[in-house]
């Protein structure tokens, strides 16, 4: 006879559900020494017809504690952390861990190792943004003792390999520029601004030069071949315009649109050399508060002028860093444009608190209240040490990673209680 024939004439015994599972008329999963659901809560679990050795078992296995704790032994050197509690193995002993965080510790405390940190030094000027030997070369972070709590924040060692590839700096200095003058097109139509244009700016007049229209190309090319206005505000928006079409065609994918934007990257200069008689550049005063602004209110026509006046210095400066930018991407070494950008880029204002404000009365509280930066070639690495973290809008943290590197970017929004 088959073996087939056996097994169904001698079947094994059934698995028999434990009796709590039975009286809770609950599916049991017949585990051994006990069930799931005993287990779980804590109940005796004992099968029909089980022996007793197995249901002493079964017992001890609810009985156990879900964990048991011994302190650690302090350590002599400092510490941050009290005794440390960790899990004791069955037989009783302590594992060995070479650090245990319990999860109820503030982040703060965390024992980071961060290894041999160097000091960071500011050797960097605000001009050299628009220079792409100095991007290139340049290194410029925070020093630790220049933060309210040197203790207590991190610090990246920022030496830079010898060998470090272009690839690398443009990973690290302007990935997140380009990021967010890509991301420009989008936030103009969707918003009415960008970092370096007040969203107040055309509210009561949008020139031609600002309408999108459906053809992109066709448009870029009827903007860059018409001669240049004579208003100022009409100036600012033909640059602006060339900005948003250049942007678009440069990083859009298509490539006779991008072949065509290239060749006319220059028109950019022109337009600038028109802005310029209308920027008024801000004496050099590296800090300005409450103490020095008590004597002046804002009015009206104040707010109005200061907005056209630091969207011109802010357009004029985004637009060499642009090109700057766009000249390192292709790997071009000789300039496009932009021969005379130090005249373009003398100073701008860091202020959120003034960048942000919807009306004059907000515009004139965070004139006379908080305090504003305005930065040149000289105040840059000054202002980095005074600011904090909300005083830096869009603009300047698009500066900031560029000059810094993005990792030193974040560490100095960590430092100040911000984040990038």
């Amino acid at each position: 006879m088959s073996n087939s024939f056996f097994e169904r004439a001698n079947p094994p015994p059934r698995r028999k559900t434990c009796v709590a599972c039975t009286k809770a008329k609950r599916r049991c999963d017949h585990g051994q020494p006990a069930c799931l659901r005993c287990s779980r809560r804590k109940i005796d679990c004992v099968y029909p017809d089980q022996p007793a050795a197995a249901r002493s078992r079964a017992r001890a296995v609810n009985n156990t504690p879900q964990s048991v704790y011994t302190p650690l032994p302090k350590d002599n050197s400092d510490s941050t952390l009290d005794d440390v509690l960790v899990p004791a193995g069955p037989d009783g002993l302590t594992p060995s861990y070479d650090s245990v965080i319990p999860w109820s510790q503030g982040p703060d405390l965390l024992p980071l190792d961060l290894g041999e940190l160097e000091d960071i030094t500011l050797d960097m000027g605000f001009d050299d943004l628009i220079n792409p030997n100095a991007l290139l070369d340049g290194v410029m972070s925070i020093p630790v003792a220049m933060s309210p709590n040197p203790d207590r924040e991190l610090v990246s060692a920022h030496g830079r390999p010898a060998h470090t590839t272009l690839e690398e700096m443009i990973a690290t200095r302007l990935q997140y520029a380009l990021d967010t003058i890509k991301t420009a097109p989008s936030l103009m139509v969707l918003e009415n601004q960008v970092p370096w244009c007040h969203k107040y700016l055309y509210r009561t007049h949008m020139p031609r030069e600002m309408q999108v229209l459906k053809t992109i190309q066709a448009r870029a090319h009827e903007i860059l071949a018409a001669p240049l206005p004579k208003e100022r505000l009409d100036i600012l928006a033909r640059i602006q315009a060339i900005l948003l079409y250049q942007i678009i065609r440069l990083f859009d994918g298509d490539i006779p649109m991008r072949a065509s934007a290239h060749h006319s990257l220059h028109a950019l200069e022109p337009a600038l050399d028109a802005l310029l008689p209308f920027v008024k550049w801000v004496p050099s005063q590296p800090t300005t508060g409450p103490a020095e602004d008590q004597t002046m209110c804002p009015t009206k026509d104040f707010f109005h002028e200061w907005i056209f006046q630091e969207s011109a210095r802010r357009t004029m400066f985004l637009s060499c860093f642009f090109l700057v930018a766009y000249q390192m991407l292709v790997g071009n070494e000789s300039p496009i444009c932009c021969e005379d950008r130090y005249l373009f880029c003398q100073s701008w204002t860091l202020s959120a608190h003034l960048w942000q404000a919807s009306n004059v009365v907000e515009f004139a509280v965070a004139w006379r209240e908080k305090r504003h930066f305005v930065i040149n070639k000289q105040s840059f690495t000054e202002v980095l040490r005074e600011a904090s973290a909300d005083d830096v809008d869009l603009f300047g943290r698009i500066l900031m990673s560029g000059a810094l590197g993005i990792e030193e970017t974040r560490l100095w929004f960590y430092n100040r209680g911000g984040i990038l």
